[in-house]
């Protein structure tokens, strides 16, 4: 009579354990379906500056605004419909 209560507790553990592996499974299916799948950019792209390496180029992939960073200085040009060329200098922070 005891072994048959353990067997008996068993099969309701592995029942427990198939039934929440598979409620696990078919939430992570289901959060993989609704995740995007796209490969597009995000709304900043950025570039190294030619043969500057402390330079970068920063561009707003929907908007088309471009600034150009580095330690020193960095420049706003602007949209392509409004195009300019501001420079802000940026003074470093002592270490």
């Amino acid at each position: 009579m005891e072994h048959d209560k353990h067997v008996q507790s068993w099969n309701v553990s592995l029942k427990n354990l198939v039934i929440g592996f598979l409620l696990g499974l078919s939430v992570t299916l289901a959060i993989a379906a609704t995740s995007s799948n796209d490969n597009s950019p995000g709304p900043y792209q950025c570039c190294a500056a030619g043969d500057d390496p402390v330079s970068v180029f920063v561009v707003n992939t929907q908007t088309g605004h471009t600034w150009r960073l580095s330690r020193a200085d960095h420049y706003d040009l602007g949209t392509p419909q409004a195009p300019k060329s501001v420079r802000r200098s940026v003074t470093p922070i002592a270490e």
